[in-house]
């Protein structure tokens, strides 16, 4: 009987794959990331306020209308700038996603 070509590759992909070598341990895994992006990974605090909710809450305090608002980063935290209009005056507040501290 003849095998079909898609079979006699996907043949050689499974003999490729069961031969090649295998991580076999989560330290060796972490080798493999970037040192840079794992040190980001843990050293960012959580994010417990939404964009949404920082919107409302700057919104609320400030009398204001959100026109823009976007995520940045101020060293390891995470802050969302929010842009406000009122009565022709535009200025941006900042909101810690972490604290909700408004500045």
């Amino acid at each position: 009987m003849r095998v079909p070509m898609f079979f006699r590759a996907l043949l050689a992909a499974m003999t490729l794959l069961t031969a090649a070598p295998s991580i076999t341990s989560v330290a060796q895994a972490q080798n493999l990331i970037d040192p840079r992006q794992r040190n980001n990974e843990h050293s960012a605090d959580p994010i417990r306020i939404s964009m949404d909710q920082a919107v409302n809450m700057a919104e609320s305090r400030y009398r204001a209308k959100a026109v823009k608002a976007e995520t940045v980063r101020d060293g390891d935290r995470v802050v969302y700038q929010i842009r406000l209009l009122s009565g022709g005056r535009v200025w941006t507040v900042r909101v810690d996603a972490q604290s909700g501290q408004m500045n």
